[in-house]
């Protein structure tokens, strides 16, 4: 009874519901009533973007370097510090609810017996950030564990020298589209741009020459070298 007491005493309150909350998440998972993608964020900065063919869309790039493609900046540097997207949502806000109730039941416990809310506030603010450490070193592992499932086994370890064909309206000078190559399993969607002296459109075939590390973009030429 004194535990539970002190589990719900006002220093304790919100972190002890915060952990019935992932409690409550897990039991409907269990029972399916929720999976474990709910509420997840996808911070996957070279994820193909699904766009649709028929659309006329104009994608120019300044091929003088003023839009840096997949770099996201300090906000793609912050999800991947606390695999964001990488380990699924729930699971991090779980081993997060646990490190801040745990903290705070020890805290309380030894620096405020009394219970106080004034003196809580502060240990909550110190929980807070220590809790958010320790589930990054916890996560860890966890986090190579589930890269192992987000890695697409059906892609090619190398497209340079593959045939694909184009799926938007247009590649051209100063203007990206996408290609997808064929593969065993799934096909797989390139972002690409011309070599500047070649136009394609919808359909045509193009041979894949060269990356561009930096940026993620493939350079495309026709298949047939005389055209």
């Amino acid at each position: 009874m004194e535990f539970i007491q002190a589990a719900f005493s006002g220093p304790n309150l919100l972190f002890t519901i915060f952990l019935l909350l992932m409690f409550l998440y897990w039991i409907m998972v269990i029972f399916g009533a929720l999976d474990l993608g709910f509420l997840n964020v996808d911070a996957d900065a070279d994820a193909d973007i699904d766009l649709d063919a028929d659309a006329d869309a104009d994608m120019h790039l300044d091929l003088e370097g003023d839009a840096d493609i997949g770099d996201g900046g300090f906000l793609d540097g912050f999800l991947a510090f606390f695999y964001i997207g990488t380990i699924p949502f729930m699971v991090l806000l779980s081993v997060l609810a646990l490190c801040m109730w745990s903290i705070s039941i020890l805290a309380n416990w030894y620096l405020n017996p009394g219970g106080s809310v004034i003196v809580g506030f502060p240990i909550a603010l110190g929980n807070v950030i220590v809790s958010v450490l320790i589930c990054k070193v916890i996560c860890f592992p966890l986090a190579r564990f589930f890269a192992m499932f987000r890695k697409d086994y059906n892609a090619p370890r190398a497209v340079l020298g593959r045939i694909g064909r184009v799926i938007t309206t247009e590649i051209s000078t100063g203007r990206m589209g996408q290609v997808e190559v064929s593969t065993d399993g799934a096909p797989i969607v390139l972002n690409a741009v011309t070599d500047g002296s070649h136009v394609f459109h919808k359909g045509d075939e193009v041979v894949i020459v060269k990356k561009e590390e930096t940026k993620g973009v493939y350079t495309v030429a026709p298949v047939n070298l005389e055209e």
